[in-house]
């Protein structure tokens, strides 16, 4: 049992991450915890499935985690980019639940029509709907062009924050131009450079596991009790068998599943 765990109990049934131990595993052994980094794992509630609780880490600790350092609460300004995708759908409610303006940017898909016109398209909005359903105030799509330019001309003097999801290192560097002096930023694509935006007045932080504050039983077990309570969804979409694990990744690459993919053993 790993140090600090001691409510566990043989037969619990129980949730986490493993961390540098793998994944798609039927069984797995987590080491023992150390004072700096307390390993991720929290009993499941009676009424959260195995399957909802199998959908939240690492995502929903990730959204978690970066919310914390953005010192998410009522009335913040926050854009969540990528927000129909896996970190952002969570932020996107767990901002909305903490009482914040959320801003959401997703993506715009658009496939060929059937016809000897190949320039033909039409849009889908599912992400778009989908940031929507989650709770997201607003919704900026790529496709109806610069999305940053949209937002700073909707807040001129600035947002208090961004979420960011999707960029790499030289496109967030274009969030400043969305954010208010003395605002944050958060990267979960590790690509933000603190030091070129504190440079702009800005705090930019980059997250990972074990930077994040929350990716901890008490994290874990925050997330169990909203889904407990119906506060979020746990956006549990689609439930395969092992050999079509490939299949599954590959439509989760493509966009084309607004939500959490799971693989049963």
């Amino acid at each position: 049992m790993p140090a600090g765990e001691t409510d566990l109990r043989v037969g619990d049934r129980v949730f986490g991450m493993a961390r540098r131990h793998g994944a798609y595993a039927e069984y797995t052994a987590l080491p023992e915890a150390s004072p700096s980094l307390p390993t991720p794992i929290a009993r499941i509630p009676d009424a959260v499935s195995d399957e909802q609780a199998a959908a939240l880490p690492v995502a929903a600790l990730a959204a978690l985690g970066s919310l914390e350092l953005l010192g998410t609460g009522a009335g913040q300004r926050l854009v969540v980019t990528g927000a129909a995708g896996a970190v952002g759908g969570y932020a996107v409610q767990l901002a909305r639940h903490r009482g914040a303006h959320v801003i959401a940017t997703v993506r715009s898909v658009v496939r060929g029509l059937p016809s000897a016109d190949h320039t033909a398209g039409v849009r889908l909005h599912s992400g778009a709907d989908e940031a929507r359903r989650l709770g997201a105030d607003e919704v900026f799509e790529t496709g109806d062009g610069d999305v940053v330019a949209a937002i700073k001309a909707a807040y001129p003097d600035g947002v208090d924050a961004v979420l960011e999801n999707v960029s790499g290192q030289d496109a967030i560097r274009r969030d400043a131009e969305m954010l208010e002096p003395g605002g944050r930023l958060v990267s979960t694509t590790h690509a933000a450079d603190a030091s070129w935006f504190a440079e702009r007045q800005i705090t930019a932080q980059n997250i990972s596991g074990p930077t994040n504050p929350l990716a901890s039983p008490a994290g874990l077990a925050e997330l169990a009790r909203l889904v407990e309570t119906g506060t979020i969804d746990a956006r549990v979409r689609k439930v395969v068998p092992l050999e079509d694990a490939l299949h599954i990744l590959d439509r989760l690459r493509q966009g084309g599943l607004s939500g959490k993919a799971l693989i049963r053993i």
